[in-house]
């Protein structure tokens, strides 16, 4: 958290929606010319888009494509970056989800619909 309070972003995932996990994973494979770097559960793989960084393309696989693709940040605390978003940006992100040991997120939208949200990293060492 910065001084003044907002979260201070240190990566960024986009999750995108494919309706069948084999022929999702094969084609982002392929297209980042490598497996995933994450998969921690059957519908779910994860590739870091360039070494270094905290920039993630998440693969979701569903049988309905939900509405627009939502962005979440990384940030270091994410009860502080949910505490700030209601007093600064007038908006209630979700109650946190998590995968246990993994990672915690919630989820908002800005006042035109965009989905937006938050992450924070549990356990680095996972990565």
């Amino acid at each position: 958290m910065s001084m003044s309070g907002e979260p201070r972003f240190g990566g960024m995932t986009v999750q995108l929606y494919v309706g069948e996990r084999g022929a999702g994973r094969k084609f982002y494979t392929t297209l980042f010319g490598r497996d995933p770097d994450f998969a921690p559960e059957e519908d779910f793989l994860e590739w870091r888009i360039a070494d270094g960084t905290e920039f993630w393309v998440q693969l979701v696989a569903a049988d309905v494509r939900p509405l627009p693709t939502r962005l979440r940040f990384r940030v270091e605390d994410l009860a502080a970056a949910i505490s700030w978003s209601r007093t600064a940006l007038g908006v209630e992100p979700s109650e946190p989800a998590s995968l246990p040991g993994v990672v915690a997120y919630t989820d908002f939208t800005d006042p035109w619909g965009n989905r937006l949200g938050y992450y924070q990293d549990l356990d680095v060492t996972t990565r």
